[in-house]
């Protein structure tokens, strides 16, 4: 029924392929007009951590119950998010100690250059947050000068100098018995305000002006690295516009490979295809951008990653080419005398098989995306979007402009004009007599005949390098090792694979922000300050209350990444304090309003929220420091540990950091992978099963998918790629494209007819072989260049690539086709066991398989195969009967005129090439 409905679609093109090819562009280059509404989104946070996590809640509830702290007394650890900054690391040039004056004095100028930075005739210290300027500097216990007289003298106490934390703020710090013996550099980060938007405003423009300054700061004895809060923004576009131009390089390469995989190998000008190859890569190119226009009208951000896209669909257009192109080279021959109705009927035959083949692979692809949309990574969302309308548009460019210019082509190759001078008819070489070589190469052509005539050296020598490798007992054995091979690490690498994004991985090695991260990662602790946050209003006063929050803190302690010795409790200070007062709520808030205004506890002005009468506590918060925490494992476990412990306790309060929000990725991103790959694996094999109804079919592809899965998510893990937002995206995507090459070979297999395995195997690769590696050749071309690329988005997105195509590769020509010949060989082994037990010649009923509108004309002007007129509805013969060879029955075919599509004999199998025919009486 499928094939019945490409076939009236191939006959509507046979007739209006002009019209149809202009409206396709028209329609394209209407929808590339959207292009122009096109909005960026390149927010870090957005686009790689979930959507709506529990974390983003847990931090519009510190927002809303506590606002910005930037305009009161201010401390860092008391921010719901990261906040607008600049900060600096400043390292000896040889790693040595810094505990020198000298390195001292450096610091002091570095400080003194940052602070005199001034925007609009402000400096830092008027938009510093807190009372004091150094209030605002993380790691401003540096700066005072007790540390640094005792600094120099080798007498600093560590972690902890007086009430200073000191661990996050020092490069490699080495101690002993709690003394600082050594340390190779320090970080201050200087806060901004954020507290209205002009502030806010200000502030970013201040950033702006430190970065240039940090740029040109020349040092001695020193050397800095530094960072503003939009870095990772700004970079990561600075990397995609960078790799622009590869692009363009890419275009040109993959060009280049589908022009030479459509030029013949024997000069024949008349049956060259390399104008195929030109509209082969301009459809999913013209797809790419009417799609950017369609998507961007609807009201989708464009995002970074989506600029990979391209390499994307201009490789499966390339594939869908290859595959329309070899059913075209199968499809009957023209004849002798060849007119409009011979081109009508390989158009048919074309789109019956190649039609078919390409839908299947488009809509997996599509589904593949679709599915995809699901994720709760808004970046997954955006990419799937875009690149599912390329892979639907594409499809479409495929049937409505691919097609038509095929139609097109051969109306040129039945006229016999040469490719290139389209209105020049060309003669064969034998009519050009006494003609140069080079003319003869050049000029001369004629009808190509048989599926060799058209085929160029790149579809023919690498499936009989496959077919050399598949038939020989050596290849065989050596399929199986490798296959046994790829499986091992496969695995290995499945259980070693980590999680996480590393967000210095976003920017380009040479990038200052590359350089501030990796130093972050390798000379500094990551030890965040947790805050346990009480939501509802309680009755402090009551013993009760406390002992909640007291058991809270002291679960919370007992984790082995809580440091025990640093505790931020407001409630104990104000215990010790003389208006502590409990007799009742309104005498606790009281004595508690008189604390804060102390110098005592003015610090913890920030964590408690009063209501408007000054008689309740709406909330509170306490602080504890987590341990240093450097893998996406521990991160996300202590994220999960944490919110166990609210979670099992009748205090209603939540756990938080600003790091959790990012945390998130790393216990979501493996359940949200497996998720949406597991579904989309469960509906690729639906669409398969819907297409090629047969379970044999459906098992191999699964079998194929699980196994291609397995060698991209064990490879990631010798790559150095780790699970993240973004490498999902790639995952996702290589669900449809290891269905692509599965579903051509298993549907070339069983379609195509023969006793013999080897005959099987040689006639399913002519089918499917050449197209497969071409596809895979050219996409491979073309991520080549993504090596070069500066961004680890591009980078991640040409390796997995390469894994997918390479897996798939080895999967669909040697690991698969190895299976179903074995699977081939046995069953066929088993028919001719039944046949011997029988003690008969199992025949089949000979009905023509020529189309229906063939005449005997045409019969004659072209070899048939035996198997052309084959079903299988057997009867048995006697094996005394008379045998005949193929040609005999051919032309006895021949003899008997009449309707084509009616019964027209019976043929018996006998073996060594030979059958028996009977015509039927009329």
């Amino acid at each position: 029924m499928i094939e019945n409905l490409f076939g009236k679609l191939a006959e509507k093109i046979s007739i209006y392929p002009v019209p149809i090819m202009v409206l396709c562009i028209i329609v394209n280059l209407l929808l590339i007009i959207g292009i122009l509404g096109m909005k960026v989104e390149n927010d870090i946070e957005k686009l790689y951590t979930p959507i709506d996590s529990q974390a983003i809640q847990d931090r519009d509830t510190v927002q809303n119950l506590y606002g910005d702290p930037t305009d009161r007394h201010f401390h860092s650890y008391q921010l719901s998010n990261f906040g607008l900054y600049g900060a600096v690391m400043i390292l000896s040039k040889n790693l040595s100690d810094i505990k020198k004056q000298a390195y001292v004095d450096e610091i002091n100028n570095i400080h003194g250059i940052v602070s005199a930075i001034t925007v609009e005739n402000k400096t830092y210290a008027d938009l510093a947050p807190g009372s004091d300027p150094l209030e605002g500097i993380s790691g401003s216990v540096i700066l005072s000068q007790s540390f640094q007289d005792n600094f120099v003298i080798n007498n600093i106490t560590y972690p902890l100098f007086g009430r200073n934390l000191l661990s996050p703020f020092l490069a490699q710090a080495i101690s002993e018995s709690n003394k600082l013996t050594s340390v190779v550099g320090i970080k201050l980060q200087y806060y901004l305000r954020q507290n209205n938007a002009s502030v806010i405003q200000l502030s970013k423009t201040w950033e702006k002006a430190f970065i240039s300054k940090m740029e040109n700061l020349k040092t001695n004895l020193t050397q800095i690295a530094y960072v503003y809060s939009d870095s990772i923004e700004k970079e990561l576009n600075k990397n995609i516009n960078s790799d622009i131009p590869l692009f363009a390089v890419t275009f040109s390469l993959m060009m280049t490979y589908a022009n030479l995989a459509s030029l013949n190998a024997n000069f024949n000008n008349v049956a060259n295809r390399m104008n195929l190859g030109f509209a082969g890569v301009f459809a999913p190119v013209l797809a790419i951008a009417s799609a950017f226009g369609f998507v961007s009208a609807i009201g989708v951000e464009f995002t970074n990653i989506v600029g990979v896209m391209p390499f994307l669909i201009v490789g499966i257009g390339i594939d869908d080419m290859f595959i329309l192109m070899s059913g075209m080279a199968d499809a009957p021959s023209l004849s002798e005398q060849p007119n409009d109705n011979d081109i009508r009927k390989r158009m048919i035959f074309m789109m019956k098989k190649s039609g078919v083949a390409i839908t299947i692979t488009s809509l997996t692809d599509f589904l593949a995306f679709a599915i995809g949309y699901s994720s709760v990574f808004k970046s997954i969302k955006n990419f799937c979007v875009y690149t599912g309308v390329s892979v639907l548009f594409c499809y479409l460019n495929q049937i409505f402009f691919l097609s038509p210019a095929i139609r097109i082509n051969e109306k040129r190759t039945m006229e016999k004009r040469h490719f290139c001078l389209c209105s020049k008819v060309v003669k064969p070489r034998e009519e050009y007599a006494e003609s140069s070589e080079c003319f003869l190469k050049c000029i001369a052509g004629s009808i190509p005949i048989t599926r060799s005539d058209v085929e160029s050296p790149l579809e023919k020598y690498p499936k009989k390098l496959i077919l050399f490798i598949l038939n020989g007992i050596w290849g065989k054995i050596s399929i199986v090792l490798v296959f046994l091979t790829y499986l091992g690490f496969s695995i290995y690498g499945c259980i070693h694979l980590q999680q996480g994004l590393q967000l210095f991985n976003l920017a380009s090695e040479d990038s200052y922000f590359y350089k501030y991260s990796l130093w972050d990662e390798k000379y500094y602790t990551t030890e965040p300050m947790i805050m346990i946050l009480v939501t509802q209003t309680m009755d402090y006063h009551r013993s009760e209350t406390q002992n909640l929050i007291n058991s809270v803190l002291y679960k919370t302690k007992l984790d082995n990444y809580i440091d025990i010795n640093i505790e931020i409790n407001w409630l104990e200070s104000y215990k010790t304090y003389p208006s502590y007062n409990a007799t009742s709520e309104s005498s606790f808030v009281l004595g508690l309003a008189h604390f804060l205004a102390s110098s005592s506890g003015q610090s913890f002005t920030n964590d408690v929220v009063l209501d408007n009468s000054n008689l309740k506590l709406l909330s509170s918060r306490f602080y504890l420091k987590a341990k240093n925490m450097k893998t996406s494992d521990e991160q996300g476990d202590f994220m999960n540990r944490m919110r166990k412990i609210t979670d099992s306790t009748e205090l209603p309060c939540i756990i938080y950091t600003p790091a959790f929000v990012f945390f998130e990725q790393y216990v979501q991103v493996l359940p949200s992978t497996l998720q949406t790959v597991g579904i989309a694996v469960v509906v690729m094999l639906f669409v398969t099963f819907i297409f090629v109804p047969d379970l044999r079919v459906v098992s191999i592809v699964c079998i194929t998918l699980i196994s291609i899965l397995a060698g991209i998510f064990g490879f990631m893990f010798y790559w150095d790629l780790t699970l993240s937002s973004i490498t999902m995206i790639h995952l996702v995507m290589s669900v449809g494209f290891s269905v692509d090459f599965s579903v051509h070979i298993c549907h070339a297999f069983f379609s195509v007819e023969g006793d013999d395995p080897n005959e099987i195997l040689q006639n399913a690769m002519d089918r499917a072989g050449g197209p497969i590696v071409n596809a895979a050749f050219s996409t491979l071309l073309g991520i080549i260049m993504l090596a070069f690329s500066s961004s680890y988005i591009f980078v991640s997105f040409g390796k997995l690539m390469f894994l997918v195509i390479t897996f798939g590769l080895l999967h669909g020509a040697f690991f698969l086709p190895l299976l179903l010949y074995s699977l081939k060989a046995r069953n066929l082994c088993k028919t001719k066991v039944s046949e011997a037990e029988d003690g008969g010649i199992h025949t089949t009923e000979a009905v023509s398989s020529i189309p229906k509108n063939e005449s005997f004309m045409d019969i004659e002007n072209r070899s048939l195969s035996c198997q052309e007129f084959q079903v299988p509805r057997l009867q048995s013969f006697s094996s005394s009967q008379q045998r005949r060879s193929c040609p005999d029955i051919q032309e006895d075919m021949r003899m008997h005129k009449g309707n084509s599509n009616k019964r027209l004999g019976r043929t018996t199998h006998i073996g060594n090439g030979f059958m028996k025919y009977e015509p039927f009486r009329s």
